[in-house]
């Protein structure tokens, strides 16, 4: 009896081992194989799966390459066993075309998707028996943030803040339900010239790195299953991934070697170096991503003992497979970017040198990105995508018909990361805020909440509080939060968070209080704030911003609570007294601040001074070998009979002058940048021995 050619083709590739397994598959049938099905048949090896999965992609190619296919009689067998991402089985096309190919048609997700995740407390934060101030309603894709503040006269009391997102997931969620939720929706994209991106954002130890770990292996076991289809028979998936480090580039597959970052005729980015791996297999996938996990810089911070000190970007790009087997123009590409933990600057005053100059240029990085969605949420003729090397990577992600866009941002659950998780959330708010048309826009909002005192610690209610709405109309509930009519509305896209009252050194009241104000500041001169505290999570806040807005006063709020008739208070106010015993967690000391805000400005110096002072010194090299081949001439000119000497005399003490003169400069560069350097070190010890008082 002879062979069947699903044998033969099984032979062919050194499987046939595996034959009996497939002996009732049809040879259509066995073309419409699927990766995740190769296990119902026996095959488990890793190296047998790569075989079948070159073997199917081969004939498929073969068979349907150049000829015509009879749809209506052959589309029901192809892939009867196929299975759309998501599991979801295929159905007939009234076309008669691939259900694959309909799937990728059909695929329309949304430009910019923003989801925010939060994680769960840790063993540390349960054994500080810390608070959970974050409540999700994954039905309403919204959160509470139930903040904890204190005012001028240390009257506690507390804020609500509200947000909604696309997608809200609390801490009970899988990985495998984010990935269905942000991801899964891109994949089809880049079959059809689309560019997705996914960026996780958030504080240090919010989680980011664990969220997009497992995401770039479900999508590569979706795009295999969309590649095994004959109408991509003709397209091979690359694997790339690199680094941003301190604002250079570094390829995380082969060896952290150098990139560097150019723009083409077209204005497209183009990573000079960057190696690329043909991959056939999630397996291989996997252990691409360990690799890269294993090359990519960590350390550790104050808020994570094994921080991501860098930006990790994971690149799958489609392309067409020429017919030497050399890849050829690019269909898509899907990018997965981890980005580095935010940081204020008053959060590392106890880490080394090195560590804070780290912090200093994530944020610069992170202070760039918010630039450039500004400005693109102003519709600016002008955005600054080259403020860093991030902000270049993810051009692509925010301008173009075909980009597409997931942006999970992390929080964490604590009471004590409450300031990084709103920061958080505003810029996430902001982000989400580019697809909208201007007057669609709405801030978010705060309420005042109640507060239960215990003892001389206070506790978070287990829930929010409900506030009970006015009877008569009042504001509209979707520009104020539960409809309270004196709630102070914060917007988390331009006014940001108001600043600790407690920061501030008490002063007498004003006889007209009015919203919105600032008192006068303690100093005449003071120093603006510098531009790495508009960072979301990463800068210590401004005192005394004009564009921020003041918190209505006590009897303001009196005022309105009479109006609206409701009878509930707003804030249940205790006075915390010296006999407390118990310094609160935030400084009040104004001079404390200004030393922050200076530092942050030194870190900035250091960080472009460092460019500089590495610039000029290969630049004296340079000048040094130069001057040693005049020497050389010189030498070789005064050997010869004849000579003048008065012109080798001249000629050479021009010479040690300009030698002289290029080692002044780059020792006056040194001197300058060492004293910064002092500076900065003195100003962390001062921090942190004020911060131990």
């Amino acid at each position: 009896m002879p062979a069947s050619p699903v044998a033969e083709w099984l032979r062919e590739a050194g499987l046939e081992h595996h034959s009996p397994a497939f002996s009732g598959v049809t040879e259509d049938r066995f073309r419409g194989l699927l990766m995740q099905d190769y296990a119902k048949y026996g095959v488990v090896d890793l190296s047998e799966k790569q075989a079948l999965f070159r073997l199917i992609k081969r004939i498929s190619s073969e068979t349907y390459g150049g000829a015509l296919l009879n749809l209506e009689e052959q589309s029901s067998d192809l892939l009867a066993e196929g299975v759309l991402p998501g599991g979801g089985a295929l159905q007939a096309d009234p076309a008669g075309r691939s259900m694959a190919a309909a799937f990728v048609e059909h695929s329309d997700p949304p430009k910019i998707r923003v989801v925010v995740r939060k994680r769960p407390l840790n063993a540390k934060e349960l054994e500080r028996d810390e608070e959970d101030v974050v409540r999700v309603d994954m039905h309403d894709a919204s959160l509470v943030v139930n903040e904890i503040k204190v005012k001028v006269d240390l009257t506690q009391y507390t804020e609500r803040h509200q947000f909604s997102f696309d997608d809200a997931l609390h801490e009970g969620v899988s990985n495998d339900e984010v990935y269905r939720s942000t991801v899964q929706p891109l994949v089809a994209t880049i079959f059809k010239g689309g560019k997705a991106t996914c960026f996780a954002y958030g504080q240090t130890g919010s989680g980011k790195t664990y969220t997009m770990q497992p995401l770039p292996i479900r999508a590569a076991a979706d795009m295999f299953a969309l590649l095994a289809d004959r109408q991509f028979a003709d397209m091979s998936l690359f694997v790339s991934c690199f680094e941003i480090y301190g604002g250079k580039l570094y390829d995380l597959l082969n060896g952290r070697k150098r990139l560097e970052m150019r723009e083409d005729g077209k204005r497209r980015v183009c990573i000079v170096g960057l190696k690329e791996y043909l991959v056939e297999s999630v397996d291989l996938i996997q252990q691409l991503i360990e690799h890269s996990n294993a090359a990519r810089s960590t350390g550790s911070t104050g808020a994570n003992a094994d921080s991501s000190r860098s930006h990790s970007i994971m690149q799958f790009a489609l392309k067409k497979t020429k017919a030497d087997g050399e890849p050829g123009k690019q269909v898509g590409k899907i990018s997965f970017i981890d980005l580095a933990g935010s940081e204020r600057g008053a959060d590392t005053y106890d880490n080394d040198r090195q560590t804070r100059l780290e912090g200093a240029e994530i944020n610069k990085s992170l202070l760039a990105l918010k630039e450039c969605i500004r400005a693109l949420d102003n519709v600016a003729r002008h955005v600054p995508f080259r403020g860093s090397k991030l902000t270049e990577v993810l051009r692509d992600s925010f301008i173009g018909d075909e980009a597409r866009t997931v942006m999970i941002a992390n929080i964490s659950p604590t009471s004590s990361s409450c300031e990084h998780t709103l920061n958080t959330l505003r810029y996430a708010d902001r982000v989400k805020e580019l697809r909208k048309e201007k007057g669609a826009r709405l801030p978010g909002g705060v309420t005042p909440g109640p507060i239960h005192p215990s003892g001389n610690a206070y506790q978070m209610p287990a829930a929010p509080q409900p506030v009970q709405r006015s009877a008569h109309p009042g504001p509209d509930p979707k520009h104020t939060p539960f409809g309270h009519p004196s709630s102070r509305s914060t917007s988390p896209l331009r006014g940001g968070r108001a600043s600790p009252p407690g920061r501030r050194a008490p002063s007498p009241p004003s006889p007209k209080p009015s919203r919105g104000s600032s008192p006068p500041p303690l100093h005449a001169a003071s120093p603006p704030p510098p531009k790495l505290a508009e960072v979301g999570a990463a800068a210590a806040q401004p005192l005394h911003s004009p564009g921020r807005q003041g918190r209505v006063s006590p009897s303001r709020e009196r005022l309105g609570r009479r109006t609206s008739g409701d009878d509930q208070p707003a804030v249940v106010a205790r006075r915390l007294t010296s006999e407390d015993g118990a310094r609160p967690h935030y400084y009040d000391d104004e001079e404390d601040n200004q030393l922050l805000y200076a530092r942050d400005e030194l870190m900035n110096s250091i960080l472009e001074e460092e460019d500089e002072l590495i610039a000029a010194h290969r630049k004296q090299i340079e000048d040094t070998m130069t001057i040693v081949r005049w020497e050389m001439n010189l030498l070789g000119e005064v050997d010869q009979p004849g000579s003048a000497i008065d012109s080798y005399t001249e000629k050479l003490a021009a010479i040690l002058e300009q030698k002289a003169n290029g080692i002044s400069e780059l020792r006056r560069r040194l001197e300058s940048f060492q004293q910064k350097l002092r500076e900065e070190e003195i100003m962390s010890k001062t921090v942190g021995q004020r911060r131990a008082k």
